[in-house]
């Protein structure tokens, strides 16, 4: 069951700030890792130096430990809390996993990591409200994910099935800069910062707001890019030049601000020394 947020209580306050502040922590070094790893497969249609490929391993690695001692602090946690951070961690070590073996050739592992996605936000909507920012940005990303599968595995994509995958994604989408203002603010004041006097919390509304942005130029790549698919016959080499370069460089934005939300965190909350800065 999808857990509805009411304008007085939001999920996180049912802890404490101290409790709530550690979870974060979990979060955004389990995130951090992922985007770390994602970062080169985003990057697997051009040879990528090896020295940066054992970078952002190294660094994934480094996240995953910490983010794992983390959790192990937080024994006497309440049990949601503990099931979050437990979900979170599980997530990206699987996923980096996945990641790893398609970077290594295996491709069949690539059709895996749209099912973990899907599986994780479903556990994690039990517990965190349908309209947090997180939440919202996820099941854009899994709807991504899904029209991607569609438009290149299938030689006539069925209209049908994308246009509701659109109108779910755009639904997730559809929220102003005031409502996320709002949403930050209301974390922010629950979170026990290193320096609270810092600008953070305009870096984080920033982040959220380019975030939301990008996930929008990537629906209306979607679109150019399922349009294109029906008007040629060739599927493979009549594709517009511009559908071409957005498909090479938007998985990289995505993931490039992704990976700018969990250091943001990292900085604020903590001290982590693993963010290789590759961009």
């Amino acid at each position: 069951m999808t857990r509805v947020c009411t304008s007085s209580k939001r999920w996180f306050q049912a802890f404490s700030p101290q409790q709530y502040t550690h979870y974060l922590k979990i979060k955004s070094l389990s995130e951090w890792a992922n985007c770390t790893y994602e970062k080169i497969y985003v990057r697997l249609d051009k040879p990528i130096p090896n020295n940066h490929v054992s970078s952002a391993i190294a660094s994934g690695k480094q996240a995953l430990k910490l983010a794992e001692q983390l959790k192990k602090e937080a024994d006497n946690y309440p049990p949601q809390l503990r099931h979050l951070m437990k979900l979170d961690w599980d997530y990206s070590i699987e996923t980096c996993m996945k990641i790893h073996e398609v970077i290594k050739g295996n491709t069949e592992e690539d059709i895996k990591l749209l099912e973990l996605h899907r599986n994780y936000i479903a556990q994690k909507s039990q517990y965190v409200d349908e309209d947090d920012l997180d939440m919202r940005l996820n099941r854009s990303g899994n709807g991504f994910s899904e029209l991607g599968r569609r438009l290149v595995s299938a030689k006539a994509p069925n209209t049908d099935e994308c246009e509701a995958i659109f109108n779910d994604v755009n639904k997730s989408l559809d929220i102003d800069l005031e409502e996320i203002i709002i949403q930050v603010k209301d974390s922010i004041d629950h979170m026990v910062l290193k320096n609270p006097n810092s600008n953070f919390n305009l870096y984080l509304i920033k982040n959220y707001d380019e975030r939301f942005a990008m996930h929008r130029k990537t629906v209306r790549f979607l679109r150019e890019l399922m349009k294109s698919l029906e008007d040629y016959e060739d599927y493979g080499s009549e594709l517009d030049a511009t559908v071409l370069s957005d498909s090479e460089t938007i998985p990289i934005e995505l993931n490039y601000l992704d990976r700018c939300s969990s250091k943001l965190l990292m900085d604020e909350l903590m001290h982590f020394r693993g963010s290789e800065s590759h961009s």
